[in-house]
């Protein structure tokens, strides 16, 4: 059985927020939109969702669910695009980002289209992960 390591572009790419039941919580750095990345920590010969079995892929439902909420209740985003694409980072990872009609790439995708913005202050990091943390749900579980 191999290590459960994150992939080299998500560390590059993304804060690592908190870890949930299953998955590693990761926050992409540019703050132009909030993009969230779920990263189940399971063996990396699994790379599809299909592949897991029955009891994680609930738990990774829920920790898709508690994000989802959280983007609409803390975060003000009006519509939530959840995708496992892979084609670039081939760990399973799945994008949880919130969007709005104002965001800089509505109403088109993300991927591969935002464009360069600031990065999250450390103070809105912290609070963004305490929000997490409180909100109960999968985030009060940890392995």
């Amino acid at each position: 059985m191999s290590r459960f390591a994150l992939h080299p572009r998500l560390v590059e790419d993304c804060h690592c927020l908190d870890r949930f039941e299953l998955s590693l919580v990761l926050l992409h750095r540019n703050a132009l939109l909030p993009w969230f990345i779920l990263v189940p920590a399971v063996e990396p010969r699994l790379t599809e969702l299909h592949e897991l079995d029955g009891a994680c892929r609930r738990i990774l439902d829920d920790e898709l669910d508690v994000l989802a909420r959280f983007l609409k209740s803390q975060m003000g985003a009006t519509r939530v695009n959840i995708a496992a694409i892979g084609n670039i980072v081939p760990q399973l990872h799945l994008h949880v980002v919130g969007r709005r009609v104002d965001d800089p790439c509505w109403p088109g995708v993300v991927w591969g289209r935002l464009p360069p913005g600031p990065a999250w202050p450390s103070q809105r990091l912290a609070e963004i992960r305490n929000a997490l943390r409180a909100g109960g749900g999968t985030c009060g579980k940890r392995n």
